[in-house]
């Protein structure tokens, strides 16, 4: 999982800056939880907002943001959020340099949900410090200085976040992991009709069939057509022709032969239904796999598909790993 700032930013670039917000009673400097290089937050105050209307956020710009720092500046009145919960949040987010918002959440409906769980405790060790013990209707404060572009690549502000709090509930169990289907389950499921089909425009790009059942749990791996090369191994760099597509509604999301060429990659380096379900194919097969959401993007959301994926992949070729 990726630092919390980092995964907004990309949300963040793309929404438009809101304004016209209505303003209460100025709050701030609460003696709520505080975590990091607090002293970047003195000036922070937040006033007004709401579950559905984003706050007002004012501060002494610039902001000097020399580390990671996390504070509830206003107090929530609801329950307290204990570890290993999950928590629901809306968002607003500043330029830190002068004030200008940049974007929220609030427009977007739902609120977001986030883990309060050990990953977040690895990952931003001060906003989980903050976010325990915090009461459900708080305002959060948070910033982590923001590497600098990559050459030739427009610079992204240092931006100052304030999350309100709006749930907190228990996380629910995480669902068993999955297995590889075995090849009786396999035949069974296409004896049934409850596997996906393929049909091929004459550049050998595939179209997909997805029948009206609910998919395997685990993973499937059907060869439609077994090659002669050599196998294929977890460690090897495969180059590959494929097509994805989200088995819910059959919407294809990735192909390389929308592209042209086919794509490679190291196979330990992909999602692990690929690796587990492509090591021990042989070059020039063609398989269908039929991947569950663990195995594909479990944390979907951030621009990757969702659920149940059905990819036809075609192995061109590998090259060992030394």
């Amino acid at each position: 999982m990726r630092k919390v700032l980092a995964i907004l930013l990309p949300l963040l670039l793309t929404l438009t800056a809101c304004g016209g917000m209505t303003t209460d009673d100025v709050m701030g400097g609460s003696a709520g939880n505080a975590a990091g290089a607090t002293e970047i937050l003195d000036s922070v105050t937040v006033s007004g907002g709401s579950d559905e209307e984003p706050p007002t956020v004012e501060f002494d710009p610039p902001l000097d943001i020399t580390g990671v720092a996390a504070k509830t500046v206003v107090e929530g009145d609801g329950d307290e959020v204990q570890a290993g919960e999950r928590v629901t949040y809306q968002l607003i987010s500043l330029n830190a340099e002068d004030g200008e918002v940049l974007g929220d959440t609030y427009s977007r409906g739902e609120p977001q949900p986030l883990p309060v769980d050990d990953t977040l405790k690895e990952q931003d060790a001060e906003l989980y410090d903050v976010l325990v013990g915090t009461k459900v209707g708080a305002q959060v404060a948070y910033t982590r200085p923001v590497d600098a572009a990559a050459e030739g690549q427009p610079a992204t502000p240092q931006q100052l976040i304030v999350f309100r709090i709006i749930s907190s509930e228990e996380l629910p169990p995480p669902p068993p992991e999955p297995e590889i289907l075995s090849p009786e389950g396999v035949q069974k499921l296409d004896d049934d009709g409850q596997l996906p089909t393929f049909t091929f425009d004459d550049d050998g790009a595939p179209a997909v069939s997805i029948p009206d059942n609910e998919p395997s749990d685990d993973l499937v791996v059907k060869v439609l057509e077994e090659g002669d090369g050599e196998t294929v191994t977890e460690a090897d760099t495969i180059t590959a022709n494929y097509t994805g597509w989200t088995y819910s509604d059959g919407e294809k999301f990735d192909s390389s032969f929308d592209r042209g060429e086919p794509a490679t990659f190291p196979l330990s380096n992909v999602i692990q239904g690929w690796t587990k379900g492509l090591a021990g194919q042989k070059v020039g097969s063609k398989v269908m796999l039929v991947i569950p959401e663990p195995w594909a993007y479990p944390e979907a959301g951030q621009g990757s598909p969702e659920g149940t994926l059905v990819f036809f992949v075609e192995l061109v070729g590998k090259d060992s790993a030394e």
